[in-house]
């Protein structure tokens, strides 16, 4: 009996153990993706997690909650999906997976996310998950899956981009401060480890609208076409709530995980100022007025020459950025007033100074204008007077046309709209004028014109445009950008930087005399233009040309100015005494002396005049006077350079003083 008993426990114990091994067996095995992608709806997900981040992790890891009991109860709901998949019950209620938060924050996966503050999502964009997570996001539940998709264009768990612009875009108001912006995208500022196409601290400070520059950044508005509800629902119960939100974003996002482009129509954040809308509603009544604008801004439309857009424009901005929120500047615009842009408009974005950069583009342009419109002129004559009809008039006649074409449009396109686009249009224009000119056989010629900026980096010539050809003063001498940039081919970077100020001057002087002051280096008055022209003597003050002695005995600069060490410093009495006697030391201070105390004394004679009160001809005499003493102060030497020339000066303008005491 009892061997019988033994029997049945140790049979009965076999198919227990046996039915475990059989259960967990195929627990293991219908958990392993390969048993998941035998069926063919599964195959695409399958793939997409293969090159996903997630290749290590089982289905089950992320698509059960964690524990026994919610894998028992997964497999159940699979077994049921498989069976309604192969007697079509399906169609009624399609099969859909779902993975609650608790597995993507289970023990370690991505517990610690909540607590990990701002991250870089991409680049410029930052994301906290915190927020999303553990509050309500426009008034609802948010979960992991909300924002990350079980498949993405063959991506696995990862994150839409369209569900973001969903949330962020739709029904947003028209009027969200700058911080709405912020909240993805940081404001782009330099600091002194990094840089940044344009430094928009002006504007954070300013707290100037993101708008006023971008235009609208949103296409699409994403509306959920009712059609939509069918392709999962058959019930027309469920469709009826279709007006109720609140519940059917319930269902929908934090009940269940329904991807948010099944509903909603797409919304595209980019843009939509590279569209018509460019031209507002203006187009209504106008239509094409500002087609020369507008082209001028996208850099299309030219005759022969490739397009190059506005960098603003790439970027984004509209014309709206410029022409229509100037009442920042001088008060409310009259309704139904045209507002136009200024100079002084662009510093609200681009800070102080800017207008004067617009007013050298002008300046420069206006110079190569005038000569195309010249040579214009002269081979219009020249086409005339061929008598010639055939082939090679024609073209010469259509090179011509493209020519005044081109002009045209920088002309009526304002350069502003895009300088660089201008300058390749009128270089265009004298190309093909003076291929006209040799079709026709003509021997005239016209003036050579080049292109701006050919040899300075792309990132400071979309705004410093014709630098070359702009001269300042630093540290007391002229600064020729020519001399610099086109002879000596050096770049923005060796003098300026955007560390912690837009085109700072980090070049010190003892930076600039490493090169400058090099043994071999002859020609002084390169730099110090007008120290050598009161050494030799050729200022133009209405006084004969009076060089120095030492000028005429062929005495250099560097024969003062060069230390026993040949380090060019600033001269003193020391350099004197080594030629000439210890009393010429005392001989140049009295010299100097004088010469400050004359300076002085004429600048305080000017003072005592009334300048309005004056005459035309006798306010051209005190200016010419203070000019005067300018250069001497300026030269810097008091009479060193030139004790002769500067006594006389000196005494001139006494002399004119003298006539105004007497009157």
């Amino acid at each position: 009996m009892k061997k019988k008993i033994l029997k049945y426990f140790l049979v009965s114990s076999g198919l227990i153990i046996g039915l475990i091994v059989v259960i967990y067996s195929s627990l293991e095995l219908t958990s392993s993706p390969k048993f998941c992608s035998t069926c063919h709806f599964m195959e695409p997900y399958v793939d997409g997690w293969k090159t996903s981040t997630h290749s290590d992790v089982t289905c089950t890891d992320c698509h059960f909650p964690p524990g026994l009991k919610s894998k028992l109860k997964g497999k159940i709901t699979a077994a049921s999906m498989v069976v309604n998949y192969f007697t079509g019950v399906y169609k009624k209620s399609k099969p859909w997976a779902e993975i609650t938060d608790e597995s993507c924050l289970r023990s370690g996966c991505h517990e610690q996310r909540l607590l990990e503050g701002n991250v870089l999502f991409k680049e410029g964009i930052i994301f906290d998950h915190k927020p999303h997570l553990t509050g309500l996001r426009r008034g609802k539940i948010l979960r992991c899956t909300s924002c990350h998709s079980q498949i993405v264009q063959g991506d696995h768990m990862t994150v839409t981009e369209s569900t973001c612009f969903l949330c962020h875009f739709k029904n947003h108001p028209d009027d969200d401060p700058i911080s709405s912006c912020t909240w993805c995208h940081e404001a782009p500022i330099a600091t002194g480890i990094s840089e940044v196409k344009y430094n928009h601290l002006d504007v954070v400070v300013r707290k100037i609208d993101c708008k006023k520059c971008h235009g609208e950044m949103q296409v699409g508005d994403g509306a959920v076409p009712v059609e939509r509800c069918s392709s999962c629902h058959a019930e027309i119960g469920k469709i009826k709530r279709y007006s109720d939100i609140p519940f059917i974003h319930k269902k929908h996002v934090t009940d269940h995980k329904v991807e948010c482009q099944n509903c909603h129509l797409v919304i595209q954040h980019k843009s939509v100022s590279r569209s018509v809308e460019i031209m507002a509603d203006c187009n209504s009544c106008h239509q094409h007025s500002h087609q020369s604008q507008l082209n001028l801004f996208m850099g299309t439309g030219g005759k022969g020459i490739p397009p190059h857009p506005n960098p603003m424009y790439e970027d984004g901005l509209n014309c709206q950025a410029c022409h229509v929120f100037h009442e920042f500047l001088n008060g409310t615009a009259d309704l139904g007033e045209t507002l136009t842009a200024k100079a002084e408009s662009c510093e609200m974005c681009h800070g102080g100074g800017y207008a004067r950069i617009i007013d050298q583009w002008r300046e420069l342009m206006k110079k190569k204008i005038s000569r195309v419109e010249n040579s214009i002129k002269i081979v219009e004559t020249e086409i005339s007077k061929d008598t010639n009809v055939g082939k090679k008039k024609n073209l010469a006649q259509k090179l011509f046309a493209d020519a005044e074409y081109n002009l045209y449009m920088v002309k009526n396109g304002n350069i502003v709209h895009n300088v660089a686009y201008s300058d390749e249009l009128l270089l265009s224009a004298e190309n093909g004028l003076k291929q006209a000119l040799e079709t026709i056989g003509s021997p005239v010629n016209i003036e050579e014109i080049s292109m701006y900026s050919q040899l300075v980096p792309s990132e400071c010539k979309n705004c410093h445009y014709g630098q070359e050809e702009i001269d300042v003063e630093a540290f007391g001498i002229t600064f020729s950008h020519n001399i610099h940039i086109m002879k000596n081919h050096l770049s923005c970077s060796q003098c300026h930087s955007n560390r912690t100020k837009h085109g700072e001057l980090t070049m010190l002087r003892k930076d600039c005399l490493s090169c400058h002051h090099k043994p071999e280096e002859e020609n002084c008055g390169r730099c110090h233009e007008l120290q050598e022209a009161v050494y030799s003597g050729e200022v133009d003050f209405s006084v004969d040309a009076t060089a120095d002695v030492m000028f005429d005995e062929d005495v250099s600069c560097r024969d003062c100015h060069e230390s026993e060490e040949h380090v060019i410093r600033k001269a003193n009495s020391y350099a004197c005494i080594s030629c000439h006697d210890e009393e010429y030391e005392e001989l140049l201070t009295e010299w100097i002396d004088e010469t400050q105390e004359s300076l002085d004394d004429i600048m305080n004679r000017l003072y005592s005049i009334n300048y309005i009160e004056l005459k035309e001809n006798e306010q051209l005499k005190i200016n010419k006077i203070r000019d005067g003493v300018k250069l001497i102060r300026e030269d810097g030497s008091y009479g060193a350079h030139n004790i002769e020339l500067v006594t006389e000066l000196i005494n001139m303008f006494n002399e004119m003083l003298e006539e105004f005491t007497q009157q």
